[in-house]
């Protein structure tokens, strides 16, 4: 009889073990699936950055704009044909 009850006292033990195994791996589970919503989020804003920064390298290597960019910036002109050197 004694073995029998401790027999029962074990599984329900286990039970309970089990149980607060699958609520912890629920929990667990809740939070890698917010952590990766959240990393997607950022996926996307980084996307949209490297977008915006392909448009800006492409608008500022255009030859206009480097010209207009030395000008202005650095105070560079075009040499005339006196600054020209003829090999």
């Amino acid at each position: 009889m004694k073995s029998l009850r401790l027999h029962v006292v074990m599984m329900i033990l286990v039970i309970c073990a089990l149980a607060a195994g699958q609520v912890y791996l629920s929990h667990v589970r809740v939070g890698i699936s917010q952590k990766v919503a959240e990393a997607k989020v950022a996926q996307g804003q980084v996307q949209r950055e490297v977008q915006n920064l392909k448009l800006e390298v492409a608008s500022i290597t255009r030859p206009d704009t480097l010209r207009r960019l030395a000008r202005e910036k650095l105070g560079m002109f075009s040499p005339t044909p006196m600054q020209v050197v003829q090999p």
